[in-house]
């Protein structure tokens, strides 16, 4: 029986515990031992225990924190007296998580008495830098690994060169360590352009999966919004309420929508310190703009500013709504909000261009519309409202096919592809941490 480990330091309740669970379970059922490894373990295992009771006994939790900035690759620990760097450079930083990160996998193994054939980073973007090569991280690192890589650095940085030389420079270059199997993504249009920038590893395509867990219809919120909305279209927006979620370009499509038609229900959490996620400035006028309306109870919205419980009752809200709002800004990667919307066979609206936009073309899911265009926004709706009363045959909305392929047997044939790269794990050195 083959050993993966699967490692994560984010600390929240969102997609990071969804994929952890997820992948846990969905490589216990195909036959593997797993070893977690996440901040909050007591998270993953009674879930284990609840949904995949006959593969508790080859799962194995354990507690893995963020990376501490005062300690150094190789020397490790720094005595008390060492001037407090805010924050050490980013390579150095990396490099130091990739060899802590062994040095507890190590750890772990000692404990149960298995080393991991596969190391799978769960967010593979920690673990980047420029100016990083495969042979640092074939170094301080002893095991196969792969991980997954949410956001390309061509969206986030466009191409980089190193100062003097203009020679360029890649995010990626730690994927030519001769232990990396594969590097995998959400975002399968991107797959291609990426296998050119990592020349003699598999780049493969994973599916953006969602849990569909039934709805809970006891939720009073869902109960609610059906209540006040009354045969009004309902709008909804939900999770994490930021800027980059297209908030402000939703709330002022509202105020100019006809009441009489649309309502619009946003739920989930709001802060001034989330709000700017995604972007490099602070956009407090935004912000303030959003408390303004927020403040003014528009008669066509109902605003519930608190976290989710859990995925039945953020289901049960997806469920209740006939039009998902998606139309990110910021944001060219891969949502699985398209998934849960597709799996309650909700039509969204997305931003055009990149990942998001491309999948509700291909499948029809929605309209597309340029982001943070409110004239856009309106027409939209319109669009999707008619298509609501009148659904053209020639324009029918392939859910199951996009369920399909971003389903959790997707998610198996994807981890397959990577194990099968794998071949038996010999014991290997490295550097540890002292």
């Amino acid at each position: 029986m083959k050993t993966v480990a699967l490692v994560d330091t984010n600390h929240g309740r969102g997609h990071h515990l969804t994929y952890m669970r997820f992948f846990s379970k969905t490589l216990l059922e195909m036959g593997y031992r797993v070893m977690s490894f996440y901040p909050q373990p007591d998270d993953i295992l009674p879930w284990i225990q609840e949904n995949c009771p006959e593969g508790v006994e080859n799962f194995h939790a354990f507690e893995m924190q963020e990376y501490q900035w005062q300690e150094l690759p190789v020397v490790g620990q720094l005595p008390k007296l060492f001037p407090q760097w805010t924050r050490w450079p980013q390579p150095v930083l990396i490099l130091g998580r990739w060899q802590k990160t062994a040095a507890v996998i190590q750890d772990a193994a000692d404990q149960i008495g298995y080393e991991p054939d596969l190391v799978f980073l769960n967010w593979l973007d920690n673990y980047l830098s420029y100016y990083l090569s495969g042979s640092m991280i074939d170094w301080v690192f002893p095991y196969p690994w792969s991980g997954l890589y949410f956001r390309p650095a061509t969206y986030r940085f466009g191409q980089r060169y190193l100062p003097i030389l203009k020679t360029p420079l890649s995010h990626l270059a730690v994927a030519n360590a001769d232990r990396c199997q594969a590097i995998t993504l959400l975002d399968e249009y991107e797959a291609e352009n990426l296998q050119s920038d990592v020349h003699n590893k598999p780049v493969i395509a994973f599916p953006d999966f969602t849990d569909i867990t039934p709805p809970d219809l006891t939720y009073s919120l869902a109960k609610d919004i059906k209540a006040k909305a009354g045969n009004r279209t309902i709008v909804g927006l939900f999770g994490a309420l930021s800027k980059r979620k297209g908030l402000l370009t939703l709330l002022e499509a509202a105020q100019q929508c006809d009441p009489e038609e649309f309502f619009f229900v946003f739920a989930g959490s709001l802060s001034k310190a989330m709000f700017h996620q995604d972007y490099s400035t602070r956009l407090n006028d935004d912000y303030e703009t959003v408390q303004k309306i927020v403040e003014s109870s528009p008669s066509n919205c109902l605003f519930h500013l608190e976290f989710i419980p859990g995925e039945p009752q953020f289901n049960a809200l997806v469920n209740r709504c006939d039009v998902i709002f998606s139309a990110y800004e910021n944001f060219p990667y891969s949502s699985n909000a398209l998934v849960k919307a597709a799996a309650f066979k909700k039509l969204v609206m997305a931003s055009e261009g990149y990942c998001m936009g491309k999948r509700v073309e291909q499948f029809q899911l929605g309209v597309t519309i340029p982001e943070g265009d409110v004239g856009a926004c309106l027409q939209g709706l319109k669009d999707l409202k008619i298509r609501l009363a009148q659904p053209n045959t020639d324009r029918q909305p392939d859910f199951e096919g996009y369920c399909q392929q971003h389903s959790l047997q997707q998610l198996a044939n994807s981890f397959e592809d990577v194990l099968n790269l794998v071949s038996v794990h010999p014991k290997q050195s490295a550097t540890r941490v002292p």
